[in-house]
């Protein structure tokens, strides 16, 4: 019983690592995109910042949000 029991917390917690990685690459990838956008469309440079911070603090946000939902 105890030796099934390690296991099965041990498949728990791997699961749980994959889905912070997925999470985490989901969340690069979205910044990454849209910072591309950004960049190839938006040409006034403060707008450019500003839109910049705003996909920062989205990301965090977003990031915030699913791990709290997570644990």
């Amino acid at each position: 019983m105890r030796l099934g029991g390690t296991f099965l917390f041990g498949g728990i917690l791997l699961d749980v690592e994959i889905i912070v990685l997925i999470i985490g690459l989901a969340l690069l990838h979205m910044n990454l995109g849209l910072r591309a956008i950004l960049t190839d469309y938006i040409h006034i440079n403060k707008i450019k910042i500003i839109l910049l911070v705003l996909i920062r603090i989205s990301s965090i946000e977003i990031g915030r949000y699913l791990l709290e939902l997570l644990l």
